[in-house]
């Protein structure tokens, strides 16, 4: 729903400082990792004589018409938004697929954005998203979000097969979230590679019933010192069983109150 209402704003042309625009995106563009499609060819790209299939999809997904002529000019501008995005990600990541989420204009001192998920990931799962910025002179970057994606799986499995040597397996739930993956996309992942070229955060669980607060500390101190070969940094909770039970990634961050917590450390 939240998708649908965005896009609609975008495309029958609300202002881009109206409640549609996500307040939240306050990225920055590297012109060194960017691709620029000026003006002309962004207009062009929407003027020909059809819509490409990708961008009747989203269209008719919409209920929009999927004919050009049939479009407002703000409904064509969003789309060839779309479109332009698309392509970046295309020459970017060649043989990958893309499905798109959510398209947001440009507010004041903000880039337009166009978020993405590869293809088969879970659109609800925030890790998964690519978010493709166009800053004001038409420069296009995704700050080389599809590896970070690529790789979160082989160094989640990694971080908790470490975690559980400590406390035993199935006594921790380990959520990462990588922040610099020093690859090609062409690159192998494996465990060995991960470990040598990715940096990550993590958020830790373990239930009051295994663990008690000294035994989390000397799991920091454990983890200072013992020369692990990767690179993450810890949030470590201890939350009640009954919600270690239930917990997921998606709520994961309802644990974070006074109600929940038991013991919290930060660990690098």
């Amino acid at each position: 729903m939240k998708t649908k209402i965005i896009f609609l704003c975008i495309l029958f042309g609300t202002l881009s400082f109206s409640g549609c625009s996500l307040a939240d995106s306050k990225h920055t563009s590297s012109n060194s990792n960017s691709n620029s499609i000026d003006s002309e060819s962004e207009v062009a790209t929407a003027a020909g004589s059809t819509l490409t299939e990708r961008q009747k999809k989203i269209l008719s997904e919409e209920s929009l018409p999927t004919e050009l002529d049939k479009l407002s000019a703000s409904q064509e501008r969003g789309i060839t938004n779309i479109e332009n995005a698309f392509l970046y990600l295309d020459e970017k990541y060649p043989g990958i697929e893309f499905d798109y989420v959510s398209h947001y204009p440009a507010g004041l001192m903000e880039y337009e954005t166009t978020d993405f998920v590869p293809k088969g990931y879970d659109k609800e799962d925030s890790r998964n998203l690519i978010t493709v910025e166009k800053d004001r002179k038409g420069n296009y970057d995704d700050r080389d979000g599809y590896m970070l994606i690529a790789v979160r799986e082989t160094m989640e499995k990694v971080i908790a097969e470490y975690v559980e040597s400590y406390f035993g397996e199935g006594n921790a739930k380990v959520y990462i979230h990588p922040f610099l993956a020093e690859m090609e996309y062409t690159d192998i992942i494996n465990e060995d590679t991960v470990k040598d070229k990715v940096q990550s955060t993590a958020v830790l669980f373990v239930p009051d019933e295994i663990c008690t607060k000294a035994q989390m500390d000397a799991f920091s101190d454990k983890y200072k010192s013992d020369g692990h070969d990767f690179v993450c940094r810890f949030r470590a909770t201890i939350i009640n069983k009954n919600d270690f039970d239930g917990l997921t990634y998606n709520n994961c961050g309802d644990m974070y109150d006074n109600k929940h917590i038991i013991y919290d450390i930060d660990i690098e």
